[in-house]
């Protein structure tokens, strides 16, 4: 079982690519978060309805690559329900800001986030910080499209991962952690993009630290892996950078 895993990765590798599909990103991002991230960012204040619940389906998205996979593979779009993910047994896509994050500012905090963010240890504060952003949310998004794409324009690859590490009743693949595998691998690589959008002036003078620190999704990825796991996902994802042109002159090293 653990070989058949292993042949449906080694499969996908020869097709990673980065997905164009920024126009959609921004489309979804300005549809749903952008003026509630717009007034956190003018106010410093985070209120309940940054959560509100909204559908949508992903026939409103306009790049090609977004329309083909549409066509094989359309999806419903659920805003704020239950986190970010792509369930391609049932067809779903979620995108959200993090609940956790917002229930902190606002049960322990009144909705201050300048208060909540001086609350914490430095490293939390940095984290909590790039929650509202607009790269941050950006990033989800793109990271989502990216695994629908990828799955869809794949032979369902990542449904037959899913699938078959569900059998071995396993939260990994083959030992694993799953964040660390080149199948997630692939969509990380579009959180990256997304900060890169963002920073692109001073790109080149960032270390490879202050890059995760500046994405919640691959600085909690960080603190979940340990030891040889975590070196080889390093490894791997400047790897994955350096072919798409994103691993800045100050990352190489550090």
């Amino acid at each position: 079982m653990k070989e058949v895993i292993k042949k449906l990765l080694r499969e996908n590798l020869l097709n990673e690519r980065l997905t164009n599909v920024d126009s959609d990103v921004d489309l979804l991002y300005d549809m749903f978060f952008k003026e509630k991230i717009d007034k956190i960012n003018e106010t410093g204040i985070v209120n309940r309805d940054i959560l509100t619940l909204d559908t949508t389906y992903t026939d409103i998205l306009e790049s090609p690559e977004s329309i083909k996979a549409n066509e094989l593979n359309s999806c419903v779009i659920y805003v704020n329900k239950n986190g970010n993910s792509y369930n391609p047994n049932s067809g779903i896509i979620m995108i959200s800001v993090n609940r956790d994050a917002v229930e902190y500012v606002v049960d322990q905090h009144g909705g201050d986030l300048k208060v909540a963010i001086l609350s914490l240890d430095i490293q939390q504060q940095n984290s909590l910080r790039n929650e509202f952003t607009e790269e941050r949310i950006k990033g989800s998004i793109h990271h989502e499209l990216a695994h629908w794409i990828d799955d869809t324009m794949n032979n369902r690859h990542i449904q037959k991962v899913i699938n078959k590490a569900r059998e071995l009743g396993s939260g990994s693949l083959y030992g694993v952690p799953i964040n660390s595998t080149k199948t997630e691998l692939q969509a990380q690589i579009h959180n990256v993009k997304q900060i890169y959008n963002k920073h692109k002036d001073k790109w080149d003078t960032m270390t490879f630290l202050e890059l995760i620190h500046n994405s919640p999704v691959l600085n909690t990825i960080s603190k979940q892996l340990e030891g040889d796991v975590r070196k080889k996902w390093v490894r791997d994802l400047k790897t994955r950078m350096h072919r798409e042109g994103l691993l800045g002159k100050n990352m190489v090293n550090r």
